[in-house]
This record gives structure tokens, C-alpha cells and sequence, in this order.
């Protein structure tokens, strides 16, 4: 090998290059012949299919009702507070008595008085004209001439007739007195007024005052109030299920929309968006008073207008992609994603930019 080097020293310069140029180019093709297979399908940047954030809305706990009850003075004078503050009722529970002056009784009472006045005499008239008719008999029993019996006949008819003018006298006079009685009694329960409960719950006191309740009757039942925009009012529907939180995070209960105001609160300044009233009906109360967060689950899907082809998108399933077909519609800047699709699927972003294979 020496004396041919010696003899031939750049054919064997020129066989050594050539020979280790070859060794390299299998060796780095044997390399990079693989990776650039498998850069070429990890190139394509992807997108997550993924659903939104939950819609979150404001709200406070109240109590599902609660009802007033001020001073009247159309029914009277208060007489008494009949409840406690705290102490729990039932609808139908007398809260107030009112009582009303009693100078109407008087006139009442003086034809009672009046009434049985000559009831007392109409009843001494029948007594009296009942023994005179005893005293008439027992002296028409012991008279011997006609003539006398005649006379004394005649007294007892005329002693009859007083005695029936008297027991009608009697009966007038009674009536009068039951009459007048009873127009006393209708006068007294006019006098007493009461007010009572119209639904159950808890008494919380007032004060007396024009601007404050006397006391208000507030359920144990609570619900939410919650407000929202008009950009979000589309989002909400009736019997939508939601969950409600309370402001730390201690407590999550579900709930149910019940009601949608189609009517926007008043705005505050010119350039605010109109609020609307929401209720929910909780499944577990929540203390009264409380400050909530109203989550309204987001099941909508969106994926980016560059991700679709010709209707289909390229879904990664290991280490490729399929071709699959979706149904969407345009919102803003995305698409919204009817079927085809669901939560944690890969999709390439930029579909123009791949390749099918073979």
C-alpha cells in the first residue's frame, strides 16, 4: 500500500475523499431521512377544540317573598302588635289589632236600655191582666144572679183583649231588644280590626315611621336576583340550569332560571348598556343577603375560520390526520361548530397549509 502510494499518491488522496464523501452521505441520510418524515407531520401547528368559559353573571340572595305591612289608620287605632321580631308565622296568622272609637256605641246601647225598659212593662201587663182574669173567675164562680155573671163575663172578655195587646207588647219589645243587641255586637266586631299574616316566614321588625314598615314577614326560601347586559341577554333562557356560587368560594349550589325580564332596569348614565333582572330558583337556600356568582355552563364550540377546507377539517388521531366533515356558521371572527367535532379534539389551525398523502 506504501509503494503504491508512493507511485500513485493523488489516486489514493482521490479515492480516500470520495469514499468518505459516500460513507457521509448514507450515514446523514440515514439520520435525517426519518426526522424530516415526521417533522413534516409535526409542522402544522394545531388547535385544541375546547369549550368557552362559563358565562358569569352577578346576583344576590333574597328571599323568595316578603311582604310589608304598614300602620292603617283607616282601620283604626293600633291597639297591638300581636308578633315578636324573629318569631316565625303562618299565613293566616293575626300580626296587628286596630280598634276604633267607641262614642257609636252609645246611641246602641241607650235602645237596648230603651227595649228592654218595655219589655219589663209589656211582662208586668200580662202578669197583671193574668190575675185580674184569676180574681174575675174565682168572683164569677161565687156570683148567684145572672145579671152579675153577666157583668163580671163581660170584664173578663175586656181583661182578655189587654192581655193579648199586652203579650204583643211583649213580643215587640223583645224583638226591639234583640234587635238593638245585635246591632250593638255588629257595632263592636266593627270596632276591632285585625291584619294577619298572608304568607309564612320569619316577622323582622320595623319601625314605626311613613319611609319603614311596621314589620315584614320574609320567608325562609331564598332565590337569586342576578342581572345581565344586553350583550349576554341572548345567552339566557328560561329553566336554564345554572350553578351559583357564593362570593367565597365556600359554597356551590344548582339552580333553575325561572324568570327573564323583558324589560331593561333603568341605565345609570348615558353611556351604560341596559341591565336585566334574572331570577333563579335555588335547589339548596343560601343565606339571605348574600353576594353570588351566577355560572351559566358553555357547552358552544368554536374553531378558527383558517382550520376548515372545503367543509372538512384534518384531525389528528396519533400520528395522523383524517379528514372529517363538520357543520358550522360563522360568529365573528370564528366558527361556531354544529356536529363533527367535540371538546379536546386536535384539528391542524391552518388547513391550507397541509398536504394530503397518499
Amino acid at each position: 500500500m506504501k509503494k503504491f502510494y508512493k507511485k500513485h499518491p493523488l489516486i489514493v488522496i482521490l479515492t480516500s475523499v470520495i469514499a468518505a464523501i459516500i460513507i457521509g452521505t448514507i450515514g446523514l441520510s440515514a439520520l435525517l431521512l426519518p426526522k424530516q418524515k415526521t417533522s413534516k407531520q409535526d409542522s402544522y401547528a394545531l388547535y385544541t377544540v375546547k369549550v368557552e368559559a362559563d358565562n358569569i353573571f352577578k346576583g344576590n340572595v333574597t328571599a323568595k317573598t316578603s311582604t310589608d305591612y304598614r300602620e292603617d289608620m283607616s282601620l283604626g287605632e293600633l291597639s297591638q302588635v300581636n308578633v315578636t321580631d324573629g318569631q316565625e308565622v303562618k299565613a293566616g296568622d293575626v300580626l296587628l289589632t286596630y280598634t276604633k272609637s267607641s262614642d257609636d256605641l252609645s246611641s246602641q246601647e241607650f235602645a237596648i236600655k230603651s227595649a228592654e225598659n218595655d219589655l219589663a212593662n209589656a211582662q208586668a201587663d200580662v202578669v197583671e191582666a193574668e190575675n185580674k182574669d184569676a180574681k174575675l173567675r174565682k168572683k164569677y164562680d161565687n156570683a148567684k144572679e145572672i145579671e152579675e155573671k153577666e157583668g163580671i163575663n163581660t170584664q173578663i172578655e175586656s181583661n182578655n183583649e189587654a192581655w193579648k195587646a199586652a203579650q204583643r207588647s211583649v213580643t215587640a219589645a223583645t224583638l226591639a231588644r234583640d234587635q238593638a243587641q245585635a246591632s250593638l255586637a255588629s257595632q263592636k266586631d266593627k270596632q276591632t280590626a285585625t291584619v294577619t299574616a298572608t304568607t309564612d316566614g320569619l316577622v323582622i321588625m320595623g319601625t314605626k315611621s311613613e319611609t319603614s314598615p311596621l314589620l315584614s314577614v320574609v320567608s325562609r326560601e331564598t332565590l337569586v336576583n342576578g342581572k345581565t347586559s344586553e350583550y349576554d341577554y341572548d345567552k339566557l333562557k328560561v329553566n336554564d340550569v345554572v350553578s351559583v356560587e357564593t362570593v367565597d368560594l365556600s359554597k356551590k349550589v344548582t339552580g333553575k332560571i325561572s324568570y327573564i325580564s323583558p324589560v331593561p332596569d333603568k341605565a345609570t348614565s348615558e353611556t351604560s348598556s341596559s341591565q336585566y333582572n334574572f331570577k333563579v330558583v335555588l335547589d339548596e337556600p343560601l343565606q339571605n343577603g348574600y353576594t353570588v356568582q351566577i355560572h351559566r355552563p358553555n357547552e358552544t364550540l368554536y374553531i378558527p375560520k383558517t382550520s376548515v377546507k372545503n367543509g372538512q377539517v384534518y384531525l389528528k388521531s396519533g400520528k395522523k390526520f383524517n379528514r372529517v366533515a363538520v357543520e358550522t356558521k360563522e360568529s365573528g371572527s370564528r366558527l361556531q361548530v354544529i356536529s363533527g367535532l367535540n371538546s379536546g379534539d386536535k384539528i391542524i389551525e391552518e388547513a391550507a397549509a397541509y398536504v394530503d398523502t397518499p
